[in-house]
């Protein structure tokens, strides 16, 4: 029987050939090949007129026998070698003597005399030799004549010739993280259908376009051949005695650990530059260096002073397509809930068309804390959602997590519709940027919390004692948007008497200069009892003890701050009077109860605030209060205790109440009391 001896990472493995062998990536092959540079429906091996005829699919990288590009298809020969990708194999028809890869390589079907090894694609490493062992390291010369450049559409006529390198370079090692494909997930051994040939994965007419009239892979009959007597079975010409490699009987083959993952995955951190007289004899790395240190200094030049974020990331992508060939690009940030959201997108089509990126793949990278690199994402991350990146175009990828310390900021995007579109120096640059697109982020982010962190100060610092507020800044003391029910809260009302008939013949200048001097002093008092501003009523003042912090005794400093502005006020007074000015003259009233605290207006001008009964019935008691009285309700004193010396007045019919309340107008705190706050 006929078989296909492949070089694998365990050494030499035999598989017996059916009449119909497809061989390629993808796990519908009947001979899976892990190997990253062949095309997931590579070649055809069908049996046909007493032999074996090599059909190539159109692959990207070609298929070669013994150093020849095999155009279209190619009979094979006893002891032939086949090369596909990384992947070497030797055919042997079963009749001849035994074959493995000591033996000599025939000469190609087009030349003459001389038996070399098949070429190899620029940068692929050969796991075997022609005539060495299957432990030899050393790659076998290759003719120049059969390095293509770019991949050739086969005689069968293949699809169009996708763009980009010919040849993905190889990774350094296998990585085999969730989503990169390597031998545990690539797809089940034995039997698997038939794969679709390209253009039939594209539309186009399976194993054959213009050029090729089968529509069939086993031709116009759509039936398979029987094997005739040549296979080795009964009748068939007697075999070499020599013994031949053992048959496997399984279909995925594992080539060399280079050439098995598919992509590449590397640690997503900033690399520092080495010391010049490390890396003096290596061009190659000064070459990467100053790649890098250009790319760098480019992108801070571009973005560096850029201060809108969402500016700053269109132009990161702006940046990046200039130096790498991705259709699509997409920045996404991540949200207070974790999740990403994009944030920035680029096509190089120019069109606003939206962008389809996929979970797996981000998920992958920012578990990971990974960059990678996939050449073909569809079969790259087939064991878990391949098909979303065949419906959404997706084929070439690069994806870099935006790490800041270990914080993951986001992921950085590039894919492209053709395979092999990115390299290996791509997914460097790449990463290089990402690292510093996170420290660009990371400062912008920054500099925006610390404009609202000033912002946030200042506001509440018109509202709360500087203590309070800096607690509400830090984190330390939540102030939630929305109304919040306080349950006992001292509301708090000044007015200054006559001020209306004060100010009649007086210039607003002056009227202004006034308010803003007492209501200086009145301020300063409320917060020295961290009292919470509330606002300015034409001369009025509200202000609430209770909300957003709370205190064990808020009704006694409440009053206590009432007390003290009524002597702050005498001394403010004196004053006045010694520079020829009338004294002003005010009524205070509070009022303890329930109501609601929270931000109150709209998005863009919001202020807190306390709404309720509570705060209506401070305002009316502040409303009958006489000059110099500090009223405060039966609710208050209930709170106060025997702390105060108190004057009950007669019982109020307030605006809104059906019955009387009882008040009291609060004098000052006794001697024996204990020392105020403050």
């Amino acid at each position: 029987m006929a078989r296909l001896i492949l070089a694998t990472a365990e050494g030499q493995q035999a598989i017996d050939l059916r009449p119909i062998n497809s061989l390629g990536r993808h796990p519908n092959n009947s001979i899976q090949l892990l190997d990253k540079i062949v095309s997931k429906e590579h070649c055809i091996l069908e049996h046909r007129d007493g032999g074996f005829v090599l059909r190539d699919l159109g692959s990207l990288n070609g298929t070669y026998v013994n150093g020849e590009r095999v155009r279209g298809e190619m009979p094979l020969r006893h002891g032939d070698e086949i090369a596909l990708g990384s992947t070497r194999a030797r055919y042997d028809d079963g009749v001849g003597p035994p074959i493995d890869f000591n033996s000599p390589v025939p000469a190609p079907h087009g030349g003459h005399g001389g038996a070399s090894p098949a070429p190899i694609p620029s940068g692929v490493h050969a796991p075997w030799s022609a005539n060495a062992s299957p432990n030899a390291n050393a790659a076998p010369g290759v003719p120049s004549h059969a390095q293509p450049s770019h991949a050739q559409p086969s005689a069968l006529g293949s699809p169009p010739t996708p763009k980009g390198p010919s040849v993905p370079p190889p990774a350094s090692h296998a990585n085999h993280g969730p989503g990169m494909m390597g031998p545990s997930q690539a797809g089940p051994m034995g039997t698997m259908g038939m794969p679709q040939a390209p253009g039939a994965m594209r539309g186009g007419p399976p194993y054959g376009g213009p050029a090729g009239p089968l529509q069939s892979p086993y031709g116009q009959g759509g039936q398979a051949p029987q094997p005739p007597p040549a296979y080795g079975g009964p009748g068939s010409p007697a075999r070499h005695p020599q013994a031949r490699p053992p048959s496997f009987g399984g279909t995925r083959v594992d080539v060399l650990d280079s050439a098995r993952a598919i992509g590449t995955q590397i640690a997503a951190q900033t690399k520092g530059f080495v010391p010049y007289d490390q890396i003096s004899h290596d061009p190659q790395q000064l070459r990467v260096d100053y790649e890098r240190l250009r790319l760098t200094w480019e992108l801070t030049r571009d973005i560096g002073l850029e201060r809108d974020l969402d500016q700053l990331l269109h132009k990161i992508l702006l940046s990046l397509f200039k130096f790498v060939n991705a259709d699509r690009g997409v920045i996404l940030l991540r949200e207070k809930d974790g999740t990403l959201a994009p944030r920035a997108t680029h096509r190089r089509d120019g069109t606003d068309a939206p962008i389809q990126v996929s979970s797996t793949i981000l998920n992958h990278v920012t578990t990971e804390r990974a960059a990678v690199l996939t050449h073909d994402a569809s079969m790259d991350f087939a064991s878990s959602k391949g098909k979303s990146m065949i419906l959404n175009r997706i084929s070439s990828a690069i994806v870099v997590p935006l790490l800041h310390e270990k914080e993951v900021l986001g992921a950085l995007w590039l894919d492209s519709e053709s395979l092999a579109q990115f390299q290996q120096k791509d997914l460097e640059l790449v990463t290089t940027v990402g690292n510093q697109a996170a420290m660009f982020i990371e400062n912008n982010l920054l500099a925006k919390k610390i404009e609202q962190e000033i912002m946030t100060r200042e506001r509440f610092s018109r509202l709360l004692s500087p203590n309070v507020a800096e607690q509400v800044i830090s984190g330390k003391l939540e102030v939630k948007k929305g109304g919040v029910l306080v349950p006992d809260c001292t509301v708090f009302n000044s007015d200054i008497r006559g001020f209306t008939r004060m100010s009649e013949g007086a210039t607003a200048e002056v009227i202004n200069e006034l308010l803003n001097e007492y209501f200086e002093l009145m301020v300063e008092t409320i917060f020295k009892y961290e009292g919470t501003l509330d606002k300015f009523m034409g001369d009025g003042i509200m202000a609430f003890w209770g909300a957003p912090m709370t205190h064990p005794d808020d009704v006694i400093r409440s009053v206590q701050c009432a007390l003290d502005q009524m002597e702050v006020l005498g001394r403010f007074n004196r004053k006045r009077v010694e520079s020829g000015h009338p004294a002003l003259a005010v009524g205070m009233g509070l009022h303890t109860g329930p109501l609601v605290a929270g931000y109150v207006g709209s998005s863009k001008a919001m202020s807190y605030t306390v709404i309720g009964d509570t705060a209506n019935t401070s305002a009316r008691l502040c409303g009958i209060a006489l000059a110099g009285q500090v009223i405060v309700s039966e609710s208050t004193l209930a709170r106060l205790g025997p702390r105060f010396e108190v004057e009950e007045l007669p019982p109020a019919h307030l605006k809104g109440k059906e019955k009387p309340l009882r008040i009291y107008n609060v004098k000052r705190e006794k001697p024996s009391a204990v020392a105020r706050v403050g």
